[in-house]
């Protein structure tokens, strides 16, 4: 199961619409660049509650991380750790959000799965992504 939450509510994964691409940069570097929305149905069930916790939105979270520059032919689940150092990285809901203390736990050809903090109007949630890739990088 694709798993997309922030703070105590799982948005699940839109897979249709969701990419993941490894680019080829030259120099022996790829530049990672992905985006992961929520599910709209899974959206939906969680904002018919008017007084809910994410009532005020209109669409899913989005998130994106893109410019990210890692050397090719790194082992499989390669790199974990802190990355602060994408060009671009945050969630879309609404507005944009900035994320802090990125960590990524695994970026294969099968898996990514990464961590860390989004700020929701001075608030910082806790945020999880783990997807499973069943087919080629897109």
């Amino acid at each position: 199961m694709d798993i997309f939450s922030i703070g105590g509510t799982h948005f699940a994964v839109d897979a249709a619409k969701s990419r993941i691409s490894l680019d080829a940069q030259g120099e022996g570097m790829l530049e990672v660049n992905i985006d992961i929305h929520g599910d709209d149905d899974v959206f939906m069930r969680l904002t018919e509650d008017e007084e809910g916790e994410w009532s005020w939105a209109l669409y899913p979270p989005v998130f994106f991380l893109h410019g990210l520059r890692l050397a090719a032919g790194a082992p499989a689940g390669w790199p974990p750790g802190r990355h602060d150092d994408a060009q671009e990285a945050g969630i879309y809901m609404m507005e944009y959000r900035d994320i802090a203390a990125l960590d990524i736990l695994e970026l294969s050809a099968r898996r990514v799965a990464m961590s860390g903090m989004v700020d929701f109007y001075g608030k910082q949630l806790p945020f999880h992504l783990d997807v499973t890739r069943s087919g080629p990088a897109a």
